[in-house]
C-alpha cells in the first residue's frame, strides 16, 4: 500500500527514501536496535521540509507513540502552512482559496518565457509571489497561523520551477514560474485532509536544528535531513540541496551533535548524498562517532532524483542512511 504523500513539492523530498528507511530498519535492524517509535518514546525532526518522512512513518505505523512528535524548520512560511493544515477549522478556510486559485490559474496558465519581464510580472504567479514576499518581508513570527500565507505558500510551491524553495539574501522567495499548464495539484483535497489527520498530536515550531535536538532524551528518535552535500555527476556539481548557511563546517557540527545525542541514548537516523569529496559524508559521521565512542552504521541506497541541468533529467543518485546509537 502506498505511503502517505506530503501536500507540498520539495527538492530532495523524502517520500522515496522513507520506504527504504522503513525496510532497512525492520529487516536488517542496523546496530541490532529497534528503530520503531514505540509508546514512551518521541519522534523529533529538525529539518522538516515537506514533512514527507514524517507523513510516511506515521502512516505506516512506524510512529506508534502517543507522545507528541516534534517537527521544526527555520522556514517561517513552511511552518505556518503546516500549522494551518494541522488545524481543521483553518484547513476548511484554506481549501476554497486553493480551489479558486487552481481554477483561475487553469485559465490564465504560465506566462510565456519569451515575453518582456514587465509583461511577465503581471501574470498570476508573479502576483502571488509578490504577495508572499510581502508577508516574508514583514519578519513576523507568525505566532497566529495565517491562512492567506499558507495559500500563497502552497500556490507558489505548486506553480514555481521544479518545486524549489529558494530565498535571496534579503529573505525573499525568488524562484521563477514553472511550465505547468492547468495543474490539478494546487488543491489536493484528499492529501490535505490526510495530512491534517497525521499532524494530530504534533508540535510544529520555527526552530533552529540545534535547539530542536537539545530536547531529545534517551529512547527518542531523531531524523536528520539537512541540506545535502554537493553531488558530482559527469564532472558537474549539483548543489540543489546545499544552501548558503549550511556549509561543510555545519555538516561536521551536525554530525558531532548527532553523536552526542546518540551517546545519551537517543536513536539518530540521518540522510545525505553519498558524495565524493574531502571529507566524504561517510568520513564526517564516522569520525564523529569514533570521537565520542558510539556505534554508527551507514547503509547505501539509490534514489531517483530530478537533476535540473541540461543533459540530465531523472537520474539515479547514491544516498546514505546513517544510523547512530550508543
Amino acid at each position: 500500500m502506498p505511503l502517505a504523500s506530503p501536500f507540498l513539492k520539495w527538492a530532495g523530498g523524502k517520500h522515496r527514501v522513507a520506504t527504504e528507511l522503513i525496510d532497512i530498519a525492520k529487516t536488517t535492524r542496523p546496530l541490532n536496535v529497534d528503530w520503531n517509535i514505540t509508546p514512551g518514546s518521541r519522534y523529533i525532526e529538525p529539518f522538516l521540509g515537506s514533512g514527507a518522512m514524517f507523513f510516511a512513518l506515521k502512516d505506516s505505523g512506524f510512529i506508534e507513540t502517543k507522545h507528541h512528535s516534534f517537527l521544526s524548520d527555520l522556514n517561517p512560511a513552511l511552518i505556518n502552512t503546516m500549522q494551518v493544515v494541522k488545524d481543521s477549522d483553518l484547513l476548511s478556510e484554506l481549501i476554497p482559496i486553493l480551489e479558486k486559485w487552481q481554477h483561475d490559474y487553469g485559465i490564465s496558465g504560465p506566462v510565456e518565457k519569451n515575453l518582456p519581464a514587465s509583461i511577465r510580472e503581471r501574470g498570476m504567479y508573479y502576483e502571488k509571489r509578490r504577495e508572499l514576499n510581502r508577508y516574508l518581508s514583514d519578519k513576523s513570527d507568525f505566532s497566529n497561523p495565517s491562512v492567506d500565507l499558507a495559500a500563497l505558500t502552497i500556490f507558489v510551491n505548486k506553480t514555481c520551477f521544479n518545486g524549489l524553495w529558494r530565498m535571496n539574501r534579503g529573505g525573499l522567495f525568488n524562484v521563477p514560474e514553472g511550465d505547468y499548464v492547468n495543474p490539478r495539484n494546487i488543491c489536493q483535497h484528499e492529501i490535505l485532509h490526510n495530512c491534517n489527520d497525521l499532524l494530530k498530536n504534533t508540535k510544529i515550531e520555527k526552530l533552529d536544528w540545534l535547539d530542536s535536538m537539545k530536547r531529545a532524551k534517551s529512547g527518542d528518535l531523531v531524523y536528520l535531513d539537512p541540506p545535502y552535500m554537493p553531488l558530482r555527476i559527469d564532472q558537474q556539481v549539483f548543489n540543489t540541496y546545499f544552501t548558503e548557511g549550511f556549509s561543510e563546517k555545519e555538516q561536521i557540527k551536525l554530525a558531532n551533535e548527532a553523536a552526542k545525542a546518540a551517546s545519551r541514548g537517543v536513536r539518530v537516523i540521518a540522510s545525505n548524498h553519498d558524495a565524493l569529496g574531502e571529507p566524504t559524508i561517510r568520513e564526517i559521521y564516522g569520525d564523529a562517532s569514533e570521537a565520542i565512542g558510539i556505534n554508527c552504521e551507514i547503509c547505501p541506497i539509490e534514489v531517483s532524483r530530478n537533476i535540473s541541468c541540461k543533459g540530465h533529467g531523472r537520474v539515479k543518485v547514491n544516498e546514505v542512511l546513517i544510523f547512530m546509537f550508543e
